[in-house]
């Protein structure tokens, strides 16, 4: 190690270190912070360094019997891993943030009565459910419903019950008796209106917790959270260096984001970014969603050659390909053979995420289930099936499991959903969900009263399952493979705190989103009115969660024209060099012209 990687090295760590001793004097002096650490600063590390701190001087830190630091995060994969770097501490209470919110305000339930009347969405409810006093609070579904003497809630509604009860000084003091420090992890995705309501009355915070916010405004992607925190009494801590990515990485993040500059780690590859862009496409262009898109066949030939060139131009081994970001599941469901899927779902969390039940069991036993027994490992088998002792008295009976399995190895490999669902509910050997069985039945009674004329249009559920119904089953088997996460493709969305060694982030056409022209705004975007700016704002935090995941190589593909101004923000940014285009023959075939050197041209 030469001495310049060594003070690297030291400064790094040393910041951290600062920043930690920052963070503990903010404890002490019963300040509000917060830590503010570009992509790649190390948050996390922090985060888990001051809990650990605090766990070690618990006496002082938490000198009450049963109390707690809560620490709230964003998905359930982030609450485990603090889980488990703290070693599953009594001491820690770690949770999502409507876990967080519903933890602390469920035994309130007659305030949340009173309140739950006054919310949006609640009127024509109330109003059919007619009296409700006396009715108890339910969050254990997650969608609005009265029934049996219980109001269940929606998912939004918990935060907006929070932040009405967080208005009351006894609702914070009762709070704090409890968790005394309260850590907000990735806080500008918390809900809009909830860190003003948790901090409360600044000037009279004696019994109140101290909080502590990790994140970075920049990459706020979703709608109605509160990004930037600015405003709060909160003392601002920051963090500079990138201990993930490349130099050329930094760089270009660094230029894009001049106010919150950025030092690579010394001893990281030198790394590459480069820009592929579609503007000599001549063909036909999407519109609607996708408007302005290249046509999905160009695209998908577009995809592959660039994805090719940028291995070689990076020599990347084939078997490390680079990770791929598309806008929408859809985009990927096309590119991996589960479109149909995609399009028999009105919302694309009900078979990514699993929320429709005919979905899960699918990709969560049967599926698994097949793998098992082709692998021989029946009591896997049998235990996902729920069958644990199955009879096997006889010769018959374990022929039948295996003739089961071989019709059902036939009909994934050429029949529909529809086909596999009948074997599977007609069989014997074990039992599916009843949730199947019903939507079966359900699906089954509403066809049986059309007229031969007519075609089942709600509800929507089942006309969903109808349509899942007629898609080829080898889309499942692609479906898993994706949800699954044993494919190179990503939302850009859904990396958010990933990252990979080297990735490729297409960025096409979508109607919440217009990449070129928030390129094209850059240079002026402090002079923007209040609307572009939100629109840039929106545009440009996705691009920046995207860049930020490479720890080594980047590539962006542009799907969109990008204009002369959107050309030169990225020509400023990383060098007209590193500014390739995809060409296209008069057939549509691509080929990629790198500048400066025509021998360097290929085709795909």
């Amino acid at each position: 190690m030469n001495i310049a990687h060594f003070e690297g090295i030291t400064t790094a760590n040393q910041e951290s270190e600062n920043s930690l001793r920052e963070i503990l004097a903010s404890l002490d002096d019963r300040r509000n912070f917060k830590l503010e650490a570009g992509a790649g600063a190390g948050k996390t590390h922090s985060l888990i360094d001051a809990l650990r701190h605090i766990l070690d001087d618990r006496a002082k830190y938490l000198p009450r019997e049963g109390q707690q630091v809560a620490c709230v995060t964003y998905t359930n994969v982030a609450r485990n891993e603090i889980i488990r770097r703290t070693d599953a501490s009594v001491h820690v209470f770690a949770g999502t943030i409507h876990g967080f919110l519903w933890e602390i305000i469920s035994r309130f339930q007659k305030i949340l009565a009173q309140e739950v009347k006054t919310l949006p969405g609640w009127d024509g409810i109330l109003a059919d459910a007619g009296p409700v006093d006396g009715f108890s609070i339910s969050y254990d579904l997650g969608f609005r419903r009265v029934r049996d003497g219980v109001i269940r809630i929606h998912h939004d509604d918990v935060p907006a019950l929070a932040i009405r009860l967080f208005g009351r000084k006894k609702f914070r003091s009762l709070v704090a008796d409890r968790f005394p420090i309260i850590f907000i992890d990735e806080y500008q995705d918390t809900p809009a209106g909830l860190a003003e309501a948790m901090i409360g009355n600044i000037a009279d915070s004696s019994s109140e917790s101290t909080y502590g916010f990790f994140g970075d405004h920049w990459q706020q992607i979703y709608d109605r959270t509160c990004g930037r925190i600015d405003h709060l009494p909160v003392t601002a801590i920051d963090k500079r260096a990138n201990w993930r990515s490349s130099p050329a990485v930094v760089d270009f993040l660094n230029r894009m984001r001049p106010e919150l500059p950025q030092a690579p780690v010394p001893g990281r590859k030198t790394g590459s970014v480069v820009i592929y862009h579609t503007n000599s496409w001549a063909g036909p262009r999407e519109s609607r969603s996708k408007k302005g898109q290249i046509s999905d066949g160009a695209l998908k030939e577009t995809l592959r050659c660039v994805a090719e060139d940028a291995l070689l131009r990076n020599q990347v081994p084939q078997n490390r390909p680079f990770k791929t970001l598309m806008l929408t599941h859809s985009s990927i469901a096309g590119e991996l053979g589960f479109g149909k899927i995609n399009e028999a779902f009105r919302y694309n969390d009900d078979y990514v995420r699993k929320q429709d039940e005919v979905v899960a069991f699918l990709l969560e036993t049967l599926e698994p289930a097949y793998e098992y027994f082709r692998n021989r490992q029946y009591g896997l088998m049998f235990d996902i099936l729920k069958r644990s002792r199955p009879r096997m008295r006889l010769r018959s009976d374990k022929t039948g499991w295996t003739d089961l399995f071989h019709r059902l190895d036939e009909t994934r490999a050429s029949g529909t959903v529809g086909d596999v669902l009948d074997l599977v509910l007609n069989q014997s050997y074990f039992s599916p969900p009843r949730a199947v069985h019903d939507r079966q039945q359900k699906w089954a009674a509403a066809l049986s009263v059309l007229e031969s004329d007519q075609t089942l249009s709600e509800p929507r559920q089942i006309v969903e399952y109808g349509k899942l119904r007629e898609v080829q089953y080898r889309q499942v088997v692609a479906l898993r493979a994706y949800v699954d996460e044993k494919t190179p493709f990503s939302t850009q969305h859904g990396v958010k705190g990933e990252e990979y060694p080297s990735v490729l982030a297409v960025f096409g056409g979508w109607s919440l989103y217009n990449f070129p022209k928030m390129l094209a705004d850059f240079p002026r975007r402090h002079s923007l009115d209040e609307d572009d700016r939100k629109r840039f704002e929106r545009s440009r935090n996705l691009f920046y969660v995207a860049c930020s995941r490479a720890q080594e190589n980047l590539a962006l593909l542009f799907t969109t024209e990008l204009s002369e101004e959107a050309l030169a923000t990225m020509e400023e940014w990383i060098g007209p060099l590193n500014i390739v285009t995809v060409e296209y023959s008069p057939d549509g075939t691509p080929r990629i012209n790198h500048p400066g050197n025509v021998s360097s041209e290929s085709g795909c």
